[in-house]
C-alpha cells in the first residue's frame, strides 16, 4: 500500500491538471441541471439586487427624509430597509436551498456514473488503483465537487456581479469620488496576482495528502486483523502520522498565504473609507457633496470588497475542485483493454470443445513470461485438472480463459471461434468461475448463494445443494445465517463450500475452479470430493489445485511448472510415469496412491 501510495504522489508532482479537459467533464454535470441552476440564477439577481438597495435606501434617509424632518417619511424609509433587509434573507434562503438540491443531484448523478464506469474497467485498472485510493475519489473528490457546485460557482458569479454594478452606482451617484476610489485597485490586483501564484501548488498538494490519508485510511483499516496479529498498530499509526505531518506542514503553509492575502485586503477598508472621509468629506463642507452619499460610500466598501475577502477561499475550493476533477477525469478517460469487436460473436453455451493453442502470456512488457507455449483442448463434458507449484501460471491460464487479460501470442479457441471474437458478457454467462479469493457480502447465506439477486428463485439454490450432495452441511449451516462483511463469521472451508454452490446456482454449463478446495478440514474435504465428483460427471469442468485429492477423477489432468506444460495424462498414468505429479502426490499422502 505505502507504495503505491508513493507512485501515485510521485506520478501527481509530474502531471499537471488539464485544466480543459477537467472544465468540459464539471460543465457535463451541470449541463442536465440548467433549469437547477437558471432558477438558483434568477434568486441570486433579488437578493443582490435587494443587497445593493440597502445604502440607496440610507442615502435617502438622509439626505431626503431627515432634512425633511417628516416623521412619516422617516418611518416609512426605516421600515422600507428592514423590509429590504428581510426580503434579502428570504430570497438567499431559496438560493441556497436550490443549490443545496442542485448539488445534490449532480453528485448522485456523478457518483452512480463513475460506480458504473469504473465496474466495466478491467483488472489491471484495479490493480493500478487500490480500493482505499478509489474510495477517496468517490468520496473525497466528489465532496469537493459538492463545494463548488453548491458554493463557488453562484457566489463569484455574484461577487463579480456585486463588484462592478457597486462600481457602477457609484459612479452614478459621484464620478469623482468613485474614481479616487478605484485607485486601489492596482494594488488589489498585484496582491490577488501573487496570492494565486504562490497559492496554487499549495492547495494541489493539500489536496494529493487528504486523499492519500483517506485512502490510507480505509486500506489499513480493512487489515485491521493482519496488523494486530503482527504487532503493527505502531507502524501503521507511525506512517499516517508521517502523512498526516506533511499534510499539516503544507496546509498550514496554505493558510498563512491565505491570512496574509486576508489582512493585505482587509487594510484595503479602512484606507478607503479614510480617502472617502478625508477627500469627501471635505467636498462636503464646500456643498459638492451630500452627507448621504458619504454614508452610501462607506457602507458600499464593505460590498465592494467583500467579492475580494472571499477570494482566497474561492481560490481554494476551485483548486481544490479542479484537483479533484481531475482525478475524476483521470479515472473516467479509463478504457478497459479487453473490449468487445465491432461485431461480437455470442455464445450460449459451449457445444464442443475450448482450446489453448500456443499461448503465450505475461502482465507487463518488462516482465517474464508466465506462460509458454501452452496448449491443450477440453471436450463438452470432459474435465481437465492443472497442477503445479505456486506462481507456475495455473490462474493466469483461468485470467485468459474469462478475458481479464488478453495473451501476446497464441489462440483461445471454444467451438473454433477466437475468444477476441466473443461477447465478453456471453463468455461470462457460459462459463462459471470460483475463484481462490472468495468474497461473501453481507446479508444470509441464501443471499449469498443467489449473488445477491432476489430474482433467483428459492428452488434453483435447493435443486444445487442436492445436486451436487451437499444437503448435510447446510442442515448445520442455515441459509438464514447472517454473513458479516467479507464472511469473517465463517471458516475458509465454509466459504469455499459456499462459493461452490454459488456457482452451481448459476446453473452454468462450463465451470472453472481456481483453487476452490485449498484451505479446507478432513470433513469438508471429504464432502467436496464427493460432490466434485458428481460435478466431474455432470459439468464440462476445468479445476486448479493444490490439493491432488480433488482431482484424481479429472478425465486429464496436465501439470504446469515455470509456466510450461510439463506433463499431462490421466492421474494413474502419472502415478505411473513417476514424474513431477508423482512427487508432488508423495509428498501429500505418501507412497500410497
Amino acid at each position: 500500500m505505502h507504495g503505491d501510495a508513493h507512485y501515485d504522489e510521485s506520478q501527481d508532482q509530474k502531471e499537471k491538471i488539464n485544466y480543459k479537459a477537467t472544465f468540459r467533464m464539471l460543465y457535463s454535470l451541470m449541463a442536465p441541471q440548467k433549469r437547477g441552476f437558471a432558477v438558483a440564477a434568477v434568486w441570486l439577481t433579488l437578493s443582490s439586487a435587494l443587497n445593493l438597495l440597502s445604502p440607496i435606501i440610507a442615502k435617502y434617509i438622509i439626505d431626503t427624509a431627515m432634512p425633511a424632518k417628516d416623521y412619516r417619511l422617516v418611518i416609512f424609509s426605516v421600515t422600507a430597509l428592514f423590509s429590504n433587509s428581510l426580503l434579502f434573507l428570504v430570497f438567499t434562503y431559496f438560493l441556497r436551498m436550490g443549490l443545496v438540491r442542485t448539488g445534490q443531484q449532480i453528485m448522485t448523478n456523478l457518483k452512480k456514473k463513475m460506480l458504473g464506469h469504473m465496474l466495466g474497467l478491467d483488472l489491471p485498472f484495479y490493480a493500478q488503483y487500490p480500493v482505499g485510493r478509489l474510495m477517496a475519489r468517490v468520496q473525497s473528490d466528489t465532496a469537493s465537487l459538492y463545494e463548488l457546485f453548491t458554493e463557488t460557482s453562484i457566489t463569484i458569479f455574484r461577487d463579480i456581479l456585486m463588484f462592478f454594478v457597486t462600481f457602477g452606482i457609484l459612479a452614478f451617484f459621484n464620478l469623482r469620488l468613485t474614481l479616487l476610489l478605484m485607485s486601489v485597485l492596482p494594488f488589489v490586483m498585484i496582491v490577488s496576482v501573487i496570492f494565486l501564484h504562490k497559492s496554487s501548488t499549495m492547495f494541489v498538494t493539500v489536496r494529493k495528502l487528504a486523499s492519500e490519508i483517506s485512502g490510507f485510511l480505509s486500506e489499513h483499516v480493512s487489515a485491521i486483523a493482519l496488523l494486530q496479529a503482527y504487532n503493527r498498530e505502531a507502524m501503521a499509526a507511525a506512517r499516517l502520522n508521517a502523512v498526516n505531518k506533511r499534510k499539516f506542514d503544507a496546509e498550514l503553509s496554505a493558510e498563512i498565504m491565505s491570512i496574509i492575502f486576508f489582512l493585505a485586503v482587509i487594510l484595503l477598508s479602512p484606507i478607503s473609507i479614510a480617502m472617502i472621509l478625508g477627500v469627501g468629506g471635505g467636498w462636503a463642507l464646500e456643498g459638492g457633496i451630500s452627507i448621504g452619499t458619504l454614508v452610501m460610500f462607506i457602507l458600499y466598501v464593505d460590498k465592494l470588497f467583500e467579492p475580494v475577502f472571499r477570494l482566497s477561499e474561492h481560490i481554494s475550493i476551485i483548486q481544490r475542485s479542479f484537483s479533484a476533477g481531475h482525478r475524476i477525469a483521470r479515472i473516467m478517460e479509463r478504457r478497459p483493454a479487453i473490449t468487445d469487436p465491432a461485431k461480437p460473436h455470442f455464445i450460449h453455451s459451449m457445444r464442443d470443445s475450448i482450446e489453448f493453442r500456443d499461448v503465450w502470456m505475461k502482465y507487463a512488457p518488462e516482465d517474464p513470461w508466465v506462460i509458454k507455449g501452452v496448449s491443450f483442448t477440453l471436450r463438452k463434458g470432459k474435465s481437465l485438472a492443472i497442477v503445479g507449484e505456486t506462481g507456475g501460471g495455473k490462474t493466469t491460464i483461468t485470467n485468459l480463459l474469462f478475458k481479464f487479460y488478453t495473451p501476446q501470442k497464441g489462440r483461445i479457441l471454444i467451438d473454433g471461434a477466437d475468444i477476441s471474437e466473443i461477447s465478453l458478457k456471453s463468455l461470462r454467462t457460459a462459463i462459471g468461475l470460483v475463484q481462490q479469493d472468495i468474497y461473501l457480502f453481507p446479508g444470509t447465506i441464501m443471499q449469498n448463494l443467489k449473488l445477491m439477486d432476489d430474482a433467483v428463485p428459492d428452488a434453483l439454490v435447493h435443486d444445487a445443494i442436492k445436486t451436487i450432495g451437499l444437503d448435510a452441511f447446510f442442515k448445520h449451516h442455515s441459509l438464514n445465517k447472517q454473513i458479516v462483511e467479507k464472511g469473517v463469521n465463517l471458516s475458509a472451508g465454509e466459504k469455499q463450500v459456499i462459493s461452490l454452490v454459488r456457482a452451481m446456482v448459476l446453473n452454468q454449463e462450463v465451470l472453472a475452479l481456481d483453487e476452490a478446495t485449498s484451505h479446507i478440514d478432513p470433513y469438508t474435504e471429504r464432502l467436496i470430493n464427493t460432490a466434485m465428483r458428481r460435478l466431474l460427471k455432470q459439468k464440462t469442468m476445468i479445476v486448479i489445485a493444490h490439493r491432488l485429492s480433488t482431482i484424481k477423477y479429472a478425465d486429464e489432468i496436465i501439470l504446469i511448472s515455470e509456466g510450461e506444460v510439463k506433463e499431462r495424462g490421466t492421474h494413474a498414468a502419472l502415478l505411473a510415469h513417476g514424474g513431477i505429479y508423482s512427487r508432488f502426490y508423495k509428498l501429500q499422502f505418501g507412497d500410497s496412491g
